[in-house]
């Protein structure tokens, strides 16, 4: 009998035992760490289907998402450097509410320097604008710089929906 085949045999079985031990490990490795391959830890469900769901119009799905999109921007429009005469004249503020805005606006207006309300419209309708407004504060001659914040209201209810703003400077000529 060969002696010389037993540790050699051993040796291959102890050889092959190892490989299977390694391959073992990194399977198990990459099933805890292959799931993650963005580094957020998120796993991705194997049951998610991509795609919109069965019966969905996306016409309509579309349209929803236009009318929050819609709801939420303000827009408008206002003559960012506006001229008055006097103090007490009417001047040149071009307010516009947009066709497209589908909300009421209300304009306030506050000198930068006191924070003090200048003037303060009603409630502008969609659609409409106003040239020309006298200022409910009577200014001296001069610059000032402002600000005017268009408040957005629902048609339906009058209810709140937020405010932009706009930066202007105001000139007084006598």
């Amino acid at each position: 009998m060969d002696t010389t085949a037993k540790p050699k045999r051993k040796k291959q079985i102890l050889i092959a035992a190892l490989v299977v031990l390694l391959l073992a490990v990194a399977g198990v490795a990459y099933l805890l760490l292959g799931q993650d391959t963005d580094g957020s830890g998120l796993e991705l469900d194997d049951n998610a289907t991509m795609g919109i769901l069965p019966g969905i119009d996306i016409a309509q799905r579309q349209d929803e998402l236009q009318q929050l999109l819609d709801e939420s921007m303000i827009a408008f429009s206002i003559n960012t450097s506006p001229v008055f005469a006097t103090g007490s004249s009417e001047g040149n503020l071009m307010l516009e509410n947009p066709a497209n805005n589908a909300k009421l606006l209300m304009v306030e207006i506050y000198r930068d320097d006191t924070e003090e309300l200048i003037y303060q419209s009603k409630a502008l309708p969609v659609g409409s604008y106003i040239e020309n407004v006298r200022l409910d504060k009577v200014l001296e001659p001069g610059e000032y710089a402002a600000t005017a914040y268009f408040k957005a209201y629902h048609e339906e209810d009058g209810s709140y929906i937020g405010q932009a703003g706009a930066a202007i400077l105001i000139t007084v000529l006598s």
